[in-house]
């Protein structure tokens, strides 16, 4: 069973860190205790860090793992460790472990392809441009289409309306109503 320590509330709880620089090519180890005030933000821990350690180098990647190697972020909740399993502060450059891959694909082959959706977009282009004069006469026989047909409605709503002023009312029915 593990022993469960209970902090003063002025106290603030150690935590051992070790220094890894993969940034440099010795990979010195330092290993220093030290202790974050509760409720600090991000920027002050990483302050705290850079501090302890002497590290005024911009441009770097600040990386905190746990004993078992497990990234843990860099909060003030980071948990206590001991001076044999401390927590371990990874340095590394930005995109230090990002390597190229070499190109899969050949040159000649990308250049190929191109080449025919160049051509493929050249003979749409091409066939556009024959069939241009069609596009207008077609546009044109469907625009006359369209406004036939709208004058044959509108004789038609004409012809109603004349059939409606005719009627006139005589006074009377002319029939009686079958009620």
């Amino acid at each position: 069973m593990t022993s469960v320590v209970v902090d003063e509330p002025g106290e603030e709880p150690a935590v051992w860190v070790a220094l890894r620089r993969l940034d440099q090519p010795d990979g010195a180890e330092v290993l220093r205790e030290i202790s974050f005030p509760s409720a600090a933000p991000v920027s002050d821990i990483t302050q705290i860090l850079c501090d302890a350690f002497g590290l005024n180098v911009p441009n770097v990647v600040l990386k905190m793992r746990n004993p078992s190697g497990c990234l843990i972020p860099l909060n003030a909740s980071i948990p206590a460790s001991s001076k044999h399993t401390p927590h371990v502060l990874e340095v590394t450059r930005l995109f230090q472990n990002v390597h190229p891959k070499p190109r899969t694909i050949p040159v000649t082959v990308i250049s190929r392809s191109m080449k025919t959706r160049l051509q493929a977009v050249d003979r749409r282009i091409q066939r556009l441009d024959e069939l241009l004069p069609q596009i207008k006469l077609r546009r044109h026989e469907k625009l006359q289409q369209e406004i036939e047909c709208l004058n044959q409605k509108l004789s038609f709503l004409h012809r109603k309306l004349q059939e409606a002023e005719s009627h006139r009312w005589r006074g009377a029915l002319t029939r009686a109503p079958l009620w």
